[in-house]
């Protein structure tokens, strides 16, 4: 009978045992999935925070690319406002001058004897200057003769106050059946040319630029100090039409031209 329930106790405590192992195995294993998940759960985590830093780096760079692009087209907008602008200042046509033909005497085989006309010098803004000087000339085919001055373009397109626009002295009208040193004097050389000016005296740079004309117009050195690109005579002519009148105009960065009037 002792024997019997010595076995017993022998098998208890085995089952006992063997169950104390399983719940022990258990909780370990269910402490093992408990920290496996809880660390799954901490790499996404910093997965997805890896991932967010990396985000925002790409942001921020597309964030500077863009401003870097935006500052770029806003200079280039400017260059090209700057050129536009100097490209106008360089086209910008100044009218110096109107010549009106009063009226023009023929032959009888029609043939232009004489030319009554008048001509008078203008401000910006188209108006007279001036009383208008009344000429007689030989002849249909008139010449007005100038003394030019042409400065670097880099002064034309800053709008420079002296060296904005080609300056000139206009010397003499004349018709082509004269010789120029016949012709009637229109400016002096030494006074202001009406059309620049601004009131009181010469300037001192103008007055230099006219007395010392041929000299600049001979001293390409003594001509690149003073910012002018040329200096020299040139005339325009036209075959007048009796009722019309020309506009003689300056073009900023270039020379003379005279154009009917409205056409």
């Amino acid at each position: 009978m002792g024997s019997v329930t010595d076995g017993l106790k022998t098998i208890n405590s085995t089952i006992r045992t063997l169950i104390l192992a399983v719940l022990v195995g258990g909780g370990g294993l269910l402490g093992y999935l408990t920290y496996a998940e809880y660390t799954k759960q901490d790499r996404i985590v910093q997965e997805q925070r890896e991932q967010l830093t990396a985000l925002q780096g790409e942001v921020a760079s597309r964030d500077a690319t863009i401003e870097q692009l935006s500052l770029s087209l806003q200079e280039k907008n400017e260059e090209i406002d700057r050129l536009a602008t100097s490209l106008t200042l360089l086209k910008t046509d100044h009218r110096l001058a109107r010549l009106n033909v009063v009226g023009v005497e023929r032959d009888e085989a029609g043939n232009a004897v004489s030319s009554q006309l008048e001509f008078v010098e203008l401000s910006p803004q188209g108006a007279p200057l001036g009383e208008a000087k009344s000429i007689t000339l030989p002849g249909d085919v008139v010449y007005v003769d100038n003394w030019v001055v042409k400065f670097d373009d880099e002064f034309v397109e800053k709008n420079d106050l002296e060296r904005g626009t080609s300056l000139c002295l206009f010397r003499r009208i004349f018709s082509e059946e004269q010789v120029p040193s016949e012709g009637t004097p229109l400016d002096e050389v030494g006074m202001r040319p009406q059309a620049y000016s601004r009131g009181g005296q010469m300037s001192e740079f103008e007055s230099q630029l006219w007395d010392e004309f041929w000299e600049f117009a001979n001293d390409p050195k003594k001509a690149a100090d003073m910012g002018i690109r040329a200096a020299h005579g040139e005339a325009v002519s036209i075959q007048i039409r009796e009722g019309n009148a020309y506009n003689i105009e300056l073009r900023a960065s270039g020379g003379l031209s005279i154009q009917p009037v409205g056409k």
